[in-house]
């Protein structure tokens, strides 16, 4: 009976290490748009004379979209968890009561990435009809951000329950 279960447990972690790699790539490139928007913009601004009217609410966007991102990998690397877990008080607790104090801690993340799940799905109903004012795209496109976050940090939370 063990082997399935960690059958089961091998392909969390590799899905987990995909969708690793695949958000750390795609907030590299989120990061350089930002910056390559961020020079154009002041360039055609401050030497051009010649704004480019989009290049603000472009990098605003990029900028929301690479903070849920990398959110999103701390989760997996662990160091949200570090944070909320105030390990001065967990390293006073006795051993067996450390991996109690985890999952509790990781119960609570799973719990707020699923409250915040719903309430991304709901914000982004709401909001996918409205526009952005110089890109003409879909708020949706931008609000989509935060269940793609929910759903990437439930994803590692998921993961790393499994896994210790």
């Amino acid at each position: 009976m063990a082997e399935p279960s960690h059958k089961g447990v091998g392909i969390i972690v590799y899905i987990s290490r995909l969708l690793y790699l695949a958000a750390s790539l795609f907030g590299v490139i989120l990061m350089i748009l930002m910056i390559l928007t961020l020079f154009a913009g002041v360039f055609s601004r401050y030497v051009l004379n010649e704004p480019i009217f989009w290049t603000d609410e472009f990098a605003r966007i990029v900028l929301m979209w690479s903070i849920f991102i990398g959110a999103g990998l701390s989760f997996k690397r662990g160091s949200t968890i570090d944070h909320i877990h105030i390990d001065f008080f967990v390293s006073m607790l006795p051993p067996r009561y450390k991996g109690v104090s985890q999952k509790i801690t990781w119960s609570i993340c799973i719990f707020f990435c699923i409250v915040l799940l719903i309430i991304g799905i709901r914000f982004l109903f709401l909001t996918t009809s409205l526009q952005t004012a110089a890109l003409e795209i879909s708020k949706g496109f931008i609000y989509i951000s935060l269940p793609v976050f929910s759903l990437m940090a439930l994803g590692f939370l998921i993961e790393r329950w499994f896994s210790d």
